[in-house]
């Protein structure tokens, strides 16, 4: 028998395992266990990531930058390492955060179904870059690494420089062109057509200076502030600070929108219940009817007119109390409740000085700084305010009123203590932000307005006007239009809400208002607007005799006076205005003894009835005197 002893040795060993491999598969574990880490759990970038394409349309358009949506998953390891690898460098994350708005999808998630659909996103990760339209720039299908995705930034951004040198060629070429072809409002038929340039026109109407802004696509395509030669002691730039004149008005009123959004007031409540420091006389509002800041903002409260003549600056400045009091060294007439409120279109200046002293009195703050907080800050008017006297610092920045004859006003300009209907000093680009804001609002885009708000007032045309503005639905448009004038200014603005076309015009004369109607006629051609358009006629000639019996003083809408003129020199009647306009007439055909006006296509018809003579302007019969 073997020794079983012996037979223990046949038995195998165990061998001692080597260092190196146990040093080799504890490093394979942790290398694992960090990779898998790194993929899913490593802290995230300081990208700022947004989670909605809705959010990322909006800063985009706001902010002017192209959009990267980054197509991802929950398990997407590729995805993970790409957040780590490529966004987390310093580089990416500088050239994001200033010039993309970045938003992350993940297409597991059903709120993204339509997004994952409409880019017809199959694997992940996606990188795709749009332009605030939606138009794709570039795109990468699976992980990039960081030199290359490096490079498509780098052609991203290009590209915008290159789209940004295109669109800025052709908006100098379309200012070129609106500054070298100036049309008129009338066009007299078997005539050959008139171009005038911007600087003759300029000339030709005696107008020192024009603050121009032009909105194209809901932004400003370009501005700028034009001299005359002629007056070579004003010193204007793009900063100077005109008198905007009753365009306060609508910035008063989108103001006091925004309070009421805000719930500070209701606009369709009793005004009387908000003043203290004024009574409104009793006059056709009742109790069931009363005044309210919703008819007075849309010129319907019955109140009177109250256009205002302003106030020299060497004279003592009433309160806007004392204006509405008609109290002494006031040189308007006391407010009054004329008509049914809610029952007439009639423009009230009157109503909208009662609306600044109720606001006021609301908010226990100055007109001045209710403005400021309400509209002006949130909109970014950094060079507008309502301050009545206007505080002077540097009188240089300040364009001072011309009458017609293109002698500066005493003082250079007028106070208008009436600041709610005519107190604001602005710049036409300021007033292109404000009416940008409007149209952002309707487009549904982020806005310092309600977009429910500014789409519910539209709704409230009233013989073709909506709280002051002019509206033209013609061409499927919807262009809102303003004027203004105080002495010594003329102004205007345009936006179409469809478009985002528009135009502002700040002029400090009194000749402006012809010039104003040519911009907007000259830029409506060239940027394609359709709502402004000339008025086609023909001449005729009128014997000397004929022109001379008409000459004399007539009442219109039996409170205003005007006054019909002939000269022998030109062979020409002229309408004369309380304001000071006058308006050189030009006889056309017509079924009666019919002329024109052909700065301003303002038309005039005489007849003679019972002996007595009279003229139609604006609808309204003017009575010889």
């Amino acid at each position: 028998m073997k020794n079983n002893k012996n037979n223990s040795n046949l038995k195998p060993s165990k061998k001692k395992s080597h260092p190196f491999w146990s040093f080799f598969w504890l490093t394979f574990l942790v290398i694992s266990l960090w990779y898998a880490w790194y993929s899913f759990y490593a802290p995230s970038n300081n990208i700022a990531w947004i989670n909605d394409i809705e959010s990322a349309q909006k800063l985009a358009n706001n902010s002017d930058k192209n959009i990267m949506i980054f197509f991802t998953g929950k398990w997407c390891s590729p995805c993970k390492i790409m957040k780590r690898q490529v966004f987390a460098d310093t580089k990416v994350m500088k050239a994001i955060n200033s010039n993309i708005v970045p938003i992350e999808i993940d297409i597991d998630d059903p709120n993204n179904k339509e997004l994952v659909k409409h880019f017809n996103i199959g694997a992940t990760p996606t990188t795709i870059f749009i332009n605030p339209e939606g138009k794709v720039m570039d795109y990468a299908v699976g992980k990039v690494d960081k030199s290359n995705f490096l490079q498509m930034l780098h052609k991203i951004s290009a590209q915008e420089i290159d789209n940004s040198r295109k669109r800025s060629d052709a908006t100098q070429m379309r200012k070129r062109q609106l500054e070298q072809e100036i049309i008129g409002k009338v066009k007299f038929l078997d005539e050959p057509e008139n171009f005038s340039t911007l600087s003759n026109s300029m000339i030709n109407y005696n107008i020192p200076g024009l603050s121009l802004a032009v909105i194209n696509n809901g932004k400003i395509e370009w501005s700028h502030t034009y001299t005359n030669p002629n007056f070579p002691d004003q010193k204007l730039n793009d900063t100077t600070i005109f008198q905007a004149a009753s365009l306060s008005k609508p910035v008063t009123f989108l103001a006091a929108l925004r309070m009421h959004t805000a719930v500070t007031i209701d606009l369709d409540k009793n005004i009387e219940n908000y003043l203290k420091s004024f009574n409104l006389p009793q006059g056709k509002q009742t109790v069931n009817n009363p005044v309210t800041f919703r008819n007075i903002f849309a010129h319907t409260s019955g109140i009177t007119s109250g256009g205002y003549q302003g106030y020299a600056r060497d004279l003592n400045v009433p309160t806007d109390v004392e204006i509405l009091k008609g109290a002494i060294g006031v040189n308007s007439q006391p407010i009054a409740v004329l008509s049914k409120p809610n029952d007439v279109l009639a423009y009230s200046g009157g109503g909208y000085t009662l609306a600044e002293v109720a606001l006021q009195d609301i908010h226990n703050d100055t007109f001045s700084n209710l403005m400021k907080t309400w509209i002006l800050d949130p909109v970014g008017m950094n060079h507008s305010e309502f301050t009545q006297p206007l505080i002077v610092k540097d009188s240089s920045k300040i364009a001072k009123g011309h009458t017609q004859s293109g002698k500066v006003l005493d003082g250079g300009w007028r106070n208008h203590p009436e600041q709610a209907a005519a107190g604001l000093w602005s710049t036409s680009f300021d007033l292109a932000k404000f009416l940008i804001e409007i149209y952002k609002a309707y487009q549904g885009k982020n806005s310092v307005f309600s977009a429910s708000a500014i789409k519910s007032i539209i709704n409230e045309e009233r013989d073709g006007h909506i709280y002051g503005f002019i509206v033209d639905r013609s061409n499927n448009g919807l262009a809102l239009t303003h004027y203004g004038g105080n002495a010594g200014y003329r102004t205007g603005m345009t936006i179409d809400l469809t478009t985002g076309k528009g135009l502002v015009y700040l002029i400090n004369s009194d000749n402006g208002g012809a010039l104003g109607n040519e911009l907007l006629l000259s830029a409506s051609k060239l940027y394609g607007w359709n709502h402004f358009n000339r008025i086609e006629v023909r001449k005729q000639s009128i014997e000397k005799t004929i022109l001379q019996s008409i000459v004399g003083n007539y009442l219109w809408n039996s409170e205003v006076e005007l006054f019909i003129t002939f000269s022998n020199e030109t062979h020409q009647i002229s309408l004369h205005f309380p304001n000071g306009d006058d308006y050189k007439l030009v006889p056309i055909m017509g079924e009666n003894l019919e002329f024109i006006h052909p700065n301003t296509g303002i038309q005039i018809s005489f007849s003679t009835k019972d002996d007595k003579q009279s003229f139609t302007l604006y609808g309204q019969k003017a009575i010889k005197q």
